[in-house]
């Protein structure tokens, strides 16, 4: 059991300290008389934890009111000089800590003399005053954007874990492999937008292209920072239209409307308003994945050794900026023209459409990050041994992007990719 008082400058004066508690207690099972003839198990505790921890990732002085420069390319002209400004900057004197609470129950676990070991956990954590970095209102500042405690956040999920000896002759054949595996799912929820807000909902993700272009949205009820797209119609042959998006149920009925394709089902109160506005738009999709798996390996035979390890992000969802920016026919017609996106070739678009859910995709993957050999021996009674290592191996992707993991948050735009690097190694004792 531990309480923390902390403090810090980055708030306030009336916000600069937070308190955290945290408790744990376990119970080793597999040391109690009812576990004790159980055949093969070597350890087993079952264990609980709660702990509060406080976050103050964010700018320094986001307190205190200052000025910044402006933009290099608009200056003020006096006579024949050009004076770049100096403009009021955001702050927010009455930012708090970001605390999250966090309840864990975990099971540790032994079989044949801890030659398979692992843990199950489950957790479910819930934030309150979550830091977000949010546009501000229109004329609220000369600042676009500001950092404020807009609202709480829920996660909650599962951990598995597995090790294991699956061979050991290095006695006999020289042969023994180790390995483990990971397995991780959790929810994510934004629970509630603060009343000081003033809106039901906050748009995020400023995407390039266009002016003011929002793609994400933290919503009650739904998976934070979720991609907030209109609904893309398509022909009979699959190709998107362009300009053509599902109008919503959105306005009010006062008479429940009776089951139709337009009206969604017997008894709906709202109906379409047949306008495509910012009110048709939906949550679609998140950028986190669903479930993130592991595996790593270690195995030799005699004086070799190979070990590797793969990962996996299962449902995890992409905003294919680079597409929707330069995947349209009106780049060719600028001053500087761009290579255009390959994906004209399948939309047809002639002017972009960044709002469109088609641009959102399955960024599911399986990557091999990294294999590494080695061979040892000895030189003269000295022990040498050679290496060879390569990361990013491969990745296996339904994404048309060239890296389902390059974009933050979810937006891929034209971010570098990782690239694959090989390495060797000599390793000589004296």
């Amino acid at each position: 059991m531990s309480v923390r008082r902390d403090g810090s400058s980055r708030f306030g004066p009336a916000n600069q300290w937070g308190t955290f508690p945290a408790f744990s207690l376990g119970w080793r099972l597999s040391q109690e008389s009812f576990l004790q003839g159980l055949h093969g198990l070597s350890d087993l505790k079952l264990r609980v934890g709660y702990g509060k921890t406080g976050n103050q990732s964010f700018g320094n002085y986001q307190q205190f009111a200052k000025y910044v420069l402006g933009d290099a390319q608009t200056q003020m002209q006096f006579g024949n000089t050009f004076v770049t400004t100096v403009r009021p900057g955001a702050y927010n004197p009455f930012i708090q800590w970001e605390g999250t609470n966090a309840f864990d129950v975990g099971l540790d676990y032994g079989f044949g003399g801890q030659r398979v070991t692992g843990a199950i956990d489950w957790y479910n954590k819930q934030t309150s005053g979550l830091i977000f970095t949010v546009p501000v209102c229109a004329g609220c500042g000369l600042s676009n954007f500001n950092q404020q405690n807009i609202g709480k956040m829920r996660n909650r999920g599962i951990e598995l874990s597995l090790n294991a000896a699956l061979l050991d002759q290095r006695k006999t054949s020289g042969l023994s492999w180790n390995a483990s595996f990971t397995a991780a799912h959790n929810k994510n929820e934004m629970l509630q937008i603060y009343a000081s807000q003033g809106v039901t909902r906050v748009l995020t993700g400023l995407v390039a292209g266009g002016v003011g272009t929002f793609i994400q949205v933290l919503q009650p009820g739904q998976p934070i920072n979720s991609f907030y797209m209109l609904q893309q119609k398509y022909d009979a042959q699959g190709k998107p239209i362009q300009g053509s998006y599902v109008d919503q149920p959105t306005v009010k009925d006062t008479v429940a409307c009776p089951a139709s394709p337009t009206c969604g089902g017997p008894g709906r109160l709202y109906r379409p308003d047949g306008v495509i506005n910012q009110d048709d738009r939906r949550p679609f999709h998140d950028p986190a994945p669903k479930w993130i798996l592991g595996h790593s390996s270690y195995l030799t035979y005699r004086n070799f050794d190979v070990s590797f390890t793969l990962r996996a992000y299962l449902g995890n969802w992409v905003y294919n900026n680079v597409a929707s920016n330069l995947g349209t026919y009106s780049e060719v017609t600028r001053a500087s023209p761009y290579n255009l996106h390959a994906s004209v070739l399948n939309t047809g678009f002639t002017t972009p459409q960044y709002l469109s859910d088609y641009y959102v995709e399955d960024a599911s993957f399986l990557r091999l990050d990294n294999i590494t050999a080695g061979y040892s021996f000895n030189y003269r009674g000295q022990p040498m041994r050679i290496t060879g290592t390569v990361q990013n191996v491969f990745t296996i992707t339904g994404y048309s992007g060239v890296d389902p993991t390059a974009g933050l948050n979810g937006l891929d735009n034209n971010i570098y990719p990782r690239s694959r690097t090989f390495t060797g190694g000599l390793s000589v004792k004296f």
